[in-house]
């Protein structure tokens, strides 16, 4: 793969925000994952993504000094200890959240830091162009599909495929079901721990969807105590699917399996199960599912005890570091990136700490108001 050329016009720059945001907007449109319930997530979302926006350059400058974006993407695709696409699509886009926030709160000017924006974007349109090694940047741009895996993974996936009977779909949807519990409640309620990749073409009949459960054991978080006792650090599970049984069969830019119908799991025609522990990624056998079912259900009342010990303030900055860490921990060396929250941003968590309309006007209405074709305002 060649070296891409370095966007530093704030010309193409705007292009790229402007592009961004016509994909945010429709991507923001679809319910992906469990809801939050239980913790004040929209604040957590706001006080992590001005982290994001003000943490982002230095990140950047600090990653540059070891290795190109295009580098840094070739060596992240792989399965286990590897960059989730999700990761990624949240390197850049959270990023721009935070600047609208910071925009909507005065304490920007559309034009403020331009060179800081253009330098951030760069990297990360770089990444992932590199990632996904498709010539596109979302999934949206590539026909609804993100292909991020090389052949050999691939491959060593088919070969592990074993055919799904009845029984197998029934026990295949507990698991996934307890593990997208569990992951959602280790990132603090955040669709966060989850990413999905395809469809894999095999034949004319059958394309391979993989599906990471990722940093399952939360190493960075303040309850990784609990997270600890997790089996693995991450798991794989790949299954086909024929796509004459679906009116749609898509991969979204936040990297999960979109269907229509929208129950997949009784039309699994194979699949198959891996597990890393932060090395080489192993097949498991299908009976180790009921295993990390179990663990996973028993795990989940722990984390709920755990945050239920803090008021809803700390609550809200707890629930903020997945976000905050999950565009750099995957992504970024340790010593990259910051462990804690940006003081620029916890300075200004009063303005909306305790007003559940403001956060979600941040988190999701000012980036989605009507009249609006962008979610993001550009470079002025």
């Amino acid at each position: 793969m060649g070296v891409t050329v370095p966007v530093t016009d704030i010309g193409e720059t705007n292009q790229l925000i402007w592009s961004m945001g016509v994909k945010f907007r429709l991507e923001m449109t679809r319910q992906v994952g469990l809801t939050p319930t239980r913790l004040p997530v929209n604040q957590s979302f706001c006080l992590a993504a001005t982290h994001v926006f003000f943490a982002a350059p230095d990140v950047v400058r600090r990653l540059l000094k070891r290795a190109t974006p295009e580098e840094i993407a070739r060596n992240g695709r792989r399965l286990g200890n590897g960059i989730p696409p999700l990761a990624v699509w949240l390197f850049g886009y959270l990023f721009l959240v935070g600047r609208e926030i910071l925009i909507d709160l005065q304490e920007l000017t559309p034009a403020a830091g331009a060179e800081q924006v253009i330098s951030v974007l760069d990297f990360w349109r770089r990444l992932a162009l590199g990632s996904r090694g498709d010539g596109h940047l979302d999934s949206s741009d590539a026909g609804a599909t993100n292909l991020m895996l090389p052949p050999s993974v691939v491959e060593q996936l088919y070969k592990a495929l074993i055919p799904a009977d009845k029984g197998i779909r029934r026990q295949v949807c507990h698991f996934l079901t307890a593990l997208e519990e569990y992951a959602f409640l280790l990132n603090a309620e955040g669709r966060l721990g989850v990413a999905d990749s395809g469809p894999y073409p095999l034949n004319v009949r059958r394309v391979l969807l993989v599906r990471e459960f990722f940093d399952l054991r939360a190493v960075h978080y303040p309850w990784h105590e609990i997270g600890a006792a997790f089996p693995y650090q991450s798991c794989v599970f790949a299954f086909t699917l024929d796509p004459a049984d679906f009116h749609s069969l898509a991969v979204t830019d936040r990297a999960a399996v979109w269907t229509e119908p929208a129950e997949y799991v009784q039309a699994m025609r194979e699949i198959a199960f891996v597990a890393s522990n932060g090395g080489a990624s192993s097949v498991l056998p299908f009976a180790t599912m009921d295993r990390l079912t179990h663990t996973a259900k028993k795990m989940r009342p722990k984390l709920l005890e755990w945050f239920a010990r803090y008021s809803r303030a700390e609550q809200i900055v707890h629930g903020a570091l997945p976000w905050a860490l999950r565009p750099f921990v995957c992504i970024a060396q340790a010593g990259e990136y910051p462990l804690a929250l940006d003081p620029r941003a916890l300075r200004l968590l009063p303005a909306y700490e305790d007003d559940d309309a403001t956060a979600v006007r941040w988190a999701t209405h000012r980036c989605l108001a009507p009249g609006r074709q962008s979610a993001f305002v550009p470079l002025a």
